[in-house]
């Protein structure tokens, strides 16, 4: 806090077991998870370069504290007996109220309720949940977790810095031959993660395919939906190859016999629908969408 405060009161609490998280980064991100439901909001994610706290900001937010605690009361002393955690709202009276939730034993907590003027509250607006981590690295990667918007959907595509922080943590999927490695929090068939994709995913996956022939999995799980009639999101991935194509000055030419690639430096490239990889039979599908399936 920026000024003094004091102690409103200590309370003793009875806690659960947290269970489904694993590690101070994988805890954190279930309270941001439960809080988003309990608020049907994804929360705003605050870190300055250099620092090492982060925090999830609920900007509309209107609550008791009491309904938060319980929320999260197991998971909050779980982290807090590794890394400091508070909670911030404003109160009816409008200054910046905290609690904390300490681990004592395995059964049991303290919360600690504090604010400048000292007096009670029950009633808050917006919610800051702010964590310190051992230092500015590992804050910055969890901070990349946090903005792939994890919160409120099945899972998310991490980047690498952020898959390291969540290594050996039960919701870190690394799938066989896959490009990207995946915050899931159920699990999941391989093609569901497809939609965790973002057209920047897709856009990389192309250019990788087009730029080196490095087709990954997650041309396998669309190439198999493709048939299965599921929603794909096609057109986020069409957009993305045609951004692509263009960008690597590649030309499409075609009649009504035959067709013709060429990349920047006017060489023909060849794919094949038959005897092709799962992306070379994407690639033509999108550049050629009559389906006789």
């Amino acid at each position: 806090m920026l000024y003094p405060v004091q102690m409103i009161c200590e309370r003793q609490i009875s806690i659960a077991t947290a269970a489904g998280a694993d590690g101070p980064p994988a805890q954190f991100l279930e309270i941001g998870r439960i809080l988003s439901r309990l608020f049907d909001e994804c929360p705003t994610v605050v870190r300055f370069p250099g620092s090492t706290a982060l925090t999830l900001l609920y900007r509309n937010a209107v609550y008791l504290w009491q309904d938060v605690l319980d929320c999260t009361d197991a998971l909050a002393a779980a982290l807090c007996a590794q890394c400091p955690l508070r909670f911030y709202g404003t109160t009816e009276g409008r200054e910046s109220a905290e609690w904390t939730v300490c681990a004592e034993g395995r059964d049991s907590a303290l919360v600690r309720l504090r604010s400048p003027s000292g007096r009670p509250f029950d009633h808050l607006q917006g919610l800051a949940v702010q964590m310190e981590m051992e230092n500015g690295d590992s804050a910055a990667a969890l901070a990349e977790v946090c903005l792939a918007r994890p919160f409120r959907v099945p899972c998310a595509a991490l980047t690498p810095k952020g898959a390291a922080l969540l290594e050996g943590s039960s919701l870190l999927a690394r799938p066989e031959g896959g490009r990207f490695s995946y915050l899931s929090w159920e699990r999941l068939f391989p093609r569901q993660l497809l939609f965790a994709l973002t057209a920047a995913h897709k856009a990389l996956l192309w250019r990788e395919f087009l730029e080196n022939g490095r087709q990954s999995a997650e041309f396998d799980w669309l190439w198999e939906s493709y048939y299965t009639q599921e929603p794909l999101y096609l057109l986020e991935w069409e957009v993305a190859l045609r951004m692509v194509l263009e960008n690597l000055g590649f030309r499409v030419e075609r009649s009504v016999a035959n067709f013709h690639i060429t990349d920047s430096r006017g060489r023909e490239r060849r794919f094949d629908l038959i005897r092709g990889g799962p992306a070379e039979k994407l690639f033509l599908k999108l550049i050629f969408p009559i389906d006789t399936k």
